[in-house]
């Protein structure tokens, strides 16, 4: 009775009533998200108008420093990586336990309820807010990347798509995802504060994100199997292309990326962290 009159207060078919249910209510959430599918095809576009927009706009501008907020930014996405990290985790290896490893990516259960499922959903949500990192890469007139922008619309608009059909290996990519993540913005946290870690750092950062996608891929493809043979998996055909496709497309890019980061010509990332150390020995020298 008690758990009826909260979500009936907090009205669940909006963010704050999903957020606010107790206990959390999978089907509103599905709902919810179902609902924001289509403003989101305009949010994604507008993002790309505005962020190209913006990056024309500063072109004989000075870049916007940002610094604080910057700082911010990351940090509150470092915590919220790092909270979800952990509790995916421990959902994870439950859902395992308790089920096995090939249901823990082929079978919507426990994951996708209580607070391990409110966790899972405010992952979904989060990509709305992901796109935030691209406004302060033009506002600050750093070099954007195609892969950059095209990660955020494929993410988001899969993770509104995946959580609506009530997609199982979704356990992976959100555990994944949360993990590396829970790095990455630590890492650009520090970077904002100006406390710069050694270029194999970054190199490992990237090799992480290859990773996760790479492990994903060796789900699909066990699912893909399944699917061939009319195993019961819990997805629709759509969702299951869309992730595969999409997935591929990020180990080609990122792996683009890697190569000429830190392998061609001895690597960009390296070369730019040997010149920095020169001029510094330089300067030090010259007092």
């Amino acid at each position: 009775m008690a758990s009826t009159s909260a979500a009936e207060l907090s009205t669940p078919n909006t963010f704050l009533g999903v957020s606010l249910a107790s206990p959390f209510d999978y089907a509103a959430a599905r709902e919810y998200t179902a609902y924001t599918q289509g403003p989101a095809i305009w949010i994604t576009t507008a993002y790309v108008v505005t962020i190209f927009g913006i990056q024309w706009y500063m072109k004989d501008r000075k870049p916007m420093q940002l610094t604080l907020s910057l700082r911010l930014w990351n940090l509150w996405l470092a915590m919220f990586s790092i909270a979800g990290c952990l509790v995916t985790s421990y959902a994870l290896l439950r859902e395992i336990g308790t089920y096995g490893l090939v249901s823990s990516y082929t079978n919507c259960r426990d994951f996708f309820e209580g607070f391990t499922g409110l966790w899972t959903w405010w992952f979904c949500m989060s990509k709305f807010a992901e796109l935030g990192d691209t406004y302060f890469i033009v506002l600050r007139k750093k070099p954007l990347m195609f892969l950059h922008w095209y990660h955020h619309v494929a993410t988001l608009n899969y993770g509104l798509m995946s959580y609506v059909d009530n997609t199982a290996f979704n356990t992976w990519i959100v555990w994944l995802n949360f993990s590396v993540h829970a790095v990455m913005y630590t890492y650009y946290f520090l970077a904002a504060c100006r406390i710069r870690l050694p270029a194999w750092f970054a190199q490992c950062l990237t090799t992480s994100q290859i990773t996760q996608f790479l492990i994903t891929l060796a789900i699909l493809a066990h699912v893909g199997v399944r699917l061939l043979v009319g195993s019961h998996v819990d997805t629709t055909s759509m969702t299951y292309v869309y992730c595969l496709l999409m997935e591929i497309s990020y180990v080609v890019l990122f792996g683009n990326f890697f190569y000429h980061s830190y392998i061609a010509g001895g690597g960009k990332k390296f070369q730019k962290e040997k010149q920095m150390k020169q001029q510094n020995g330089e300067a030090v020298k010259s007092e």
